[in-house]
């Protein structure tokens, strides 16, 4: 097996549960199914639609649980997605008066200080 030093180790070659498949998005899989079989068996029991029809109804309830558990942006869950722009959003704004800092002017600039000799 030729393995490339360059790649990220864990993201080209990741842990599998059962067939390819990571315990994650096997239990979001499973959640998927489970909730797409309860819908199709209340419509069946309370409303009297067919169980083929309710399929058709039960396919965009599972289609977001299975989204929403195994979409990844830049490695990230949506749910982690979420922490990190909320703590973002929190830290944004320093609340706090650095004494050190010149009143006025930039901060921080490009150019390089200017040195002394002697």
């Amino acid at each position: 097996m030729k393995i490339d030093i360059n790649k990220d180790f864990e993201k080209a070659f990741p842990d599998d549960l059962w067939k390819g498949f990571t315990l994650k998005q096997i239990i979001t899989f499973s959640v998927g199914l489970i909730m797409a079989a309860g819908t199709i068996i209340a419509l069946w029991v309370f409303l009297k639609i067919s169980p083929v029809t309710g399929s058709y109804i039960a396919i965009p309830v599972m289609l977001p649980i299975c989204f929403i558990g195994i979409y990844e942006y830049q490695n990230h869950s949506l749910w982690a997605m979420y922490k990190e722009m909320r703590f973002y959003r929190a830290t944004k704004k320093l609340t706090y008066g650095a004494e050190e800092a010149p009143k006025t002017g930039r901060i921080f600039t490009m150019r390089h200080p200017v040195v002394k000799k002697k």
